[in-house]
């Protein structure tokens, strides 16, 4: 069962988590803890701070920013979907990397709508995601090609060969989100990728260890072992939390929070900065 536990009550003595930095002085104090029955295998937030976690299994459940459980969505089909994104308006996109396809669902989690992938003519699709324009961005690992999907037309609008850009041939691609018409492809081995909306690559940000990643406002947040790390887009001004704990598998930035993902759960953290 579910459980939400409260910590705002505990000495503040007792949960400061002090940042490493030397700019600025920073800390990170627990909120709330979500507890699963389930494994988690992909995770996302909206622009009002509801979250969307996807099960093993299939199933996802939409949260309130209080964690509550709102509403569920239950697959007919046993599969996991590894990538979600709920940022882009009013559709929940849903990647199933075993199945080659993809669901699109309305907030309500009710009104499910399936694709295959195979009608885009590509071999075999490693991570994919939905665009601001409500198109897909696919990445085949193997072919090391970055593509552009248009639903409508169901053409390939855009086709980007990486060779030239990751400079390690140990690569090891674990997510992708396209924020501010620029799409961040994430490598484990590297860093993140950063590429415009046409897909012309414009800069690698290091980010060596981290699989996921999350944005708030100009921030980027990702995790490094036991260290958090938030970084200016624009100004490369960078924030280190050091956590006390490094089995987290991802992030999600609120305003003045993030959640930090585990398997099985999740804690709220609030930011504070001095």
């Amino acid at each position: 069962m579910e459980q939400v536990v409260n910590f705002l009550n505990i000495r503040v003595s007792l949960i400061l988590l002090l940042l490493s930095s030397s700019s600025a002085f920073s800390q990170l104090l627990p909120s709330r803890s979500l507890v699963t029955d389930k494994e988690i295998t992909g995770f996302s937030i909206d622009r009002t701070d509801n979250v969307f976690i996807a099960f093993e299994g299939g199933a996802i459940t939409k949260y309130n920013d209080a964690l509550d459980s709102m509403v569920s969505f239950s697959s007919v089909r046993v599969g996991n979907y590894n990538l979600i994104e709920a940022w882009h308006g009013f559709q929940i996109f849903a990647f199933n990397e075993q199945f080659q396809d993809y669901i699109l669902l309305d907030r309500f989690l009710t009104r499910e709508t399936r694709f295959t992938l195979g009608e885009t003519g590509l071999l075999f699709i490693n991570l994919g995601t939905i665009s601001s324009d409500q198109n897909l961005w696919l990445l085949e690992e193997n072919q090391l090609l970055l593509s552009k999907y248009n639903i409508k037309s169901r053409e390939l609008e855009i086709s980007v060969p990486l060779e030239q850009v990751i400079d390690n041939s140990d690569h090891n691609f674990s997510f992708m989100k396209e924020y501010q018409n620029l799409l961040f492809l994430a490598d484990k081995s590297t860093g993140i990728y950063v590429f415009d909306n046409l897909g012309n690559f414009l800069r690698k940000i290091e980010t060596i260890g981290a699989l996921h990643f999350s944005f708030y406002n100009e921030s980027l947040y990702f995790l490094n072992a036991n260290v958090l790390h938030e970084v200016n887009l624009y100004s490369n001004e960078s924030t280190e939390f050091t956590l006390s704990k490094n089995d987290y598998i991802g992030v999600l930035a609120k305003d003045k929070k993030v959640l930090l993902i585990r398997k099985n759960g999740l804690d709220e953290y609030l930011l504070k900065k001095n």
